[in-house]
């Protein structure tokens, strides 16, 4: 088994779901899992549950132990349909009881880490169609067609539970050679598939973001959306360094906590708050960047500041900085995002 080069997940916590449907997929191959759950350091047996949480570099060792028994090249598309909503527990009812599938696409996003994801998510909403794009946080490896098509299939997965059907599914993109055979990926996705893209992506039909979930109900999706917003705070509080600190840079939207106040505030040395984010795959400058991004999308979606109002209340310098870093979260300007925000707006009304 070949290691992860570069930085791993580090010891940031997973839902143990992922875990066991893989776990699950190797005894219906005929496989017992335990020898290679055991030498991860995770639960074996009846031990291993649903329930709790487990390492996210255990389960990326598991994973690249269970490829080595070359059981299926696409043993990701397999473990990807079994990632029905319930699987993802509030996170997933959040989902389905949303109003309208955009809906259910911006809460999941913004509720990401209550997931197994090993990915990246974003989403973008322009003129060339709405699209998801999954990114590696980390370097994974040999895993890394496995998570993609596991997190790929999960949610054409969930499209269904959604909607009851993959009518919204335009295309799906995948960075690598097209297979001797399509015939699964063609069950599972139902639509245009495109091999050798330059990235991974889900388009998806301009039309359905205003679809309603069969499963829409406005009280439930509030009480679940409260429900994540604890968890997530939760996950804040028992050590989630990038949450902490995410906490802090949106308390004062455009005067942002330096580096050194950060630390101050966290009750911490520079040395050791640095450890901690890189411990998960993180740094200060990637936080910043972040709540930089979520809040100029914001400001362009639903007010009327120009440019270059927006740029100066996300601390840049100048509108050119601000319109060079939003290109390079979104692959789009800040005028064409605005563009395509209101296009989406007006089908809306």
């Amino acid at each position: 088994m070949s290691s992860s080069p570069g930085r791993s997940p580090g010891e940031r916590q997973h839902p143990a779901i992922g875990v066991v449907v893989l776990a699950q997929l190797l005894r219906e191959f005929g496989q017992d899992p335990d020898p290679l759950l055991a030498a991860e350091g995770l639960p074996t047996g009846h031990h291993l549950t649903h329930h709790g949480t487990v390492a996210a570099s255990r389960e990326l060792g598991f994973i690249k132990r269970a490829l080595d028994l070359n059981l299926d090249s696409e043993l990701g598309l397999l473990a990807g349909q079994r990632h029905h909503f319930g699987v993802f527990g509030m996170w997933g009812l959040a989902i389905v009881s949303s109003d309208t599938l955009a809906d259910a696409i911006r809460l999941g996003l913004r509720y990401i880490d209550l997931t197994h994801t090993f990915l990246t998510w974003s989403f973008n909403n322009d003129p060339d169609g709405p699209r998801l794009s999954p990114d590696e946080r980390w370097p994974v490896s040999t895993a890394r067609r496995f998570l993609l098509e596991r997190d790929l299939a999960a949610a054409a997965t969930l499209l269904v539970d959604l909607l009851g059907h993959r009518n919204a599914l335009a295309s799906v993109s995948l960075p690598y050679p097209a297979p001797e055979t399509l015939l699964r990926y063609q069950a599972i996705f139902g639509c245009e598939l495109v091999f050798d893209a330059p990235r991974a992506e889900i388009r998806i039909q301009p039309g359905s973001l205003e679809a309603r979930p069969i499963q829409a109900n406005p009280m439930a999706a509030r009480l679940a959306e409260e429900q994540c917003r604890q968890l997530v705070d939760q996950m804040s509080g028992a050590g989630s360094t990038v949450q902490a600190v995410r906490k802090i840079l949106l308390e004062e939207p455009g005067q942002f906590a330096t580096f050194d106040q950060v630390a101050l505030r966290l009750k911490t040395s520079t040395r050791s708050l640095r450890r901690k984010l890189a411990a998960e795959s993180s740094s200060y400058r990637q936080v910043l960047d972040q709540v930089r991004e979520t809040l100029a999308k914001a400001y362009l979606r639903d007010t009327r500041l120009t440019v270059e109002e927006i740029a100066a209340r996300l601390a840049y310098s100048d509108a050119a900085n601000f319109s060079h870093a939003f290109r390079r979260w979104s692959g789009t300007a800040p005028g064409r995002y605005r563009a395509g925000a209101m296009i989406s707006a007006r089908k809306r009304s």
